[in-house]
């Protein structure tokens, strides 16, 4: 998985999070896992054979590592609430 395409299926869970109104506990929830944004990846590709395909499947993928958590904290810090 190349950055635009990471980039691209985080930019749609953070439009998800802003639609139904949950940016704040998100933020909540990303600052906290932000110092162990290495476990959180390797949690991730541990239940990553265990998510069924589809776009559950690519959110896992995309956050697997520290890049992909911290690029998902931009953009919720992005959104306007």
């Amino acid at each position: 998985m190349n950055n635009e395409q990471r980039t691209l299926i985080l930019q749609r869970l953070a439009a998800a999070l802003a639609r139904r109104r949950l940016v704040a506990p998100a933020r909540i929830a990303l600052d906290v896992i932000a110092p162990l944004g290495f476990l959180a990846g390797q949690a991730a590709q541990f239940v990553h054979p265990l998510v069924p395909a589809g776009r559950w499947h690519d959110y896992v993928a995309a956050l697997s590592d520290e890049q992909g958590w911290s690029t998902l904290q931009s953009l919720v810090e992005q959104c306007d609430c």
